[in-house]
């Protein structure tokens, strides 16, 4: 996804918010999906700094997690942006760095 000024009304002004004006757009062809599409599940691989233990683990009950060098993968389905965006809250909330989320095509 790419961040950019909103070609539609022009500049933001005081009092508008920070995100007035302002859009996301895909990059390199990518497929955006309505909201009515949001509930069908897509496979995500979501990477994070260090190897998690298994008391951690524990609260990513649907995602499979996997050693890979240093790092730990966690993948699999998430029914919509707000399952995503719950892994992502639960992340931030472990205090856990995120390196990688990618989407993955479906099987």
């Amino acid at each position: 996804m790419r961040i950019g000024p909103s070609r539609r009304g022009g500049h933001a002004g005081p009092g508008d918010g920070a995100a007035a004006g302002w859009r996301a757009t895909p990059a390199g062809g990518e497929k955006v999906t309505s909201a009515h599409n949001d509930l069908q599940p897509h496979r995500y691989r979501i990477r994070v700094r260090g190897r998690l233990g298994q008391t951690i683990r524990w609260a990513f009950p649907v995602l499979q997690a996997q050693a890979s060098g240093g790092d730990t993968v966690l993948t699999g389905p998430l029914r919509g942006r707000a399952a995503l965006y719950g892994v992502l809250a639960e992340i931030e909330a472990l205090g856990l760095e995120l390196l990688e989320v990618r989407r993955l095509p479906p099987v």
